[in-house]
């Protein structure tokens, strides 16, 4: 049986077959898949304004930032290598300044000179110390020929004695200006240059001149002469030709002393003039001035 009556339409129910509504903005319903596009739209140019806005502006500032402190540190480097180059330099200036007090050292100085004429009278009679053994010894045979001469032992004995017979001042002392010791000296040194002579046999003068090399003032010994010894009053000569006879030693003695502190830095010298500069004639663009008529 069949009844077709009992499933009648209800009033106020919709039919199933309608789909779902959706609001409408502008004329256009916004279904998912339009919510979905404007949703994406949206995050699209908010990212873009944001990147605009606060991304990029901030990675400019963190790429200036970070070009400034590559700047300073640059800076700071060339700092930190220019004060090791001026400790190097200082350094370097340091070790020269020390080195020129020690050669200076080697040079004479005013205490020096005073006790000069002391110290190598000293070294001539230090070597008059072996004499008596000489006399008794290799001098033996020479001693009796000049006694057979009439010749008394206190005129042998003096005779034999070394002895510094000049100790003067001679020329050219003062301040260093021929250029003897190079150039670059002139003005920097003073010489006191002395006139040394001295008598004694020629083994005593070797012996002499060695220990006057190793005084404390660096010596210059110039214009070097030996001769034989003159006979002294009492020897005849025609003795002497027949002895072991002394020699006299003669040598100008120069001591070098340095002017100025050592321990000061020397100005430097003036620059070269430029090129063109020496020997110029008048100012640039004008000719020269006519030679005037005598």
């Amino acid at each position: 049986m069949t009844f077709t009556d009992d499933f009648a339409p209800i009033d106020g129910v919709e039919e199933f077959d309608e789909g779902p509504s959706y609001p409408v903005a502008f004329g256009i319903e916004l279904t998912p898949k339009v919510q979905g596009i404007a949703i994406a739209l949206a995050c699209i140019v908010g990212a873009v304004v944001l990147y605009t806005r606060v991304v990029q502006p901030t990675a400019q500032a963190k790429s200036e930032l970070e070009i400034t402190v590559a700047d300073k540190q640059a800076q700071l480097e060339a700092q930190q290598n220019s004060l090791a180059e001026q400790e190097a330099v200082q350094a370097e200036l340091d070790n020269a300044i020390q080195q020129r007090v020690g050669i200076y050292s080697l040079l004479g100085s005013p205490e020096s000179l005073d006790t000069l004429l002391l110290d190598i009278n000293q070294q001539i009679k230090a070597s008059n110390a072996g004499l008596n053994s000489l006399l008794g010894g290799r001098l033996s045979t020479s001693v009796q020929t000049l006694k057979l001469f009439g010749t008394t032992d206190p005129l042998v004995r003096a005779f034999y004695t070394a002895e510094l017979s000049q100790f003067n001042p001679a020329g050219l002392s003062g301040l260093v200006m021929d250029g003897v010791y190079g150039e670059q000296l002139n003005n920097k040194l003073e010489r006191q240059v002395v006139r040394v002579v001295f008598s004694s046999l020629f083994d005593q003068s070797q012996a002499i001149l060695r220990n006057v090399e190793r005084l404390e003032p660096l010596v210059v010994i110039r214009d070097f002469n030996q001769t034989w010894a003159v006979a002294g009053e009492g020897i005849p000569e025609e003795a002497l030709q027949r002895v072991v006879r002394p020699v006299t030693t003669s040598f100008n003695l120069e001591v070098l002393v340095p002017v100025g502190d050592p321990t000061q830095i020397p100005e430097p010298p003036p620059p070269p003039p430029a090129e063109g500069e020496e020997g110029a004639e008048g100012a640039e663009g004008e000719a020269p001035p006519p030679p005037e008529e005598g």
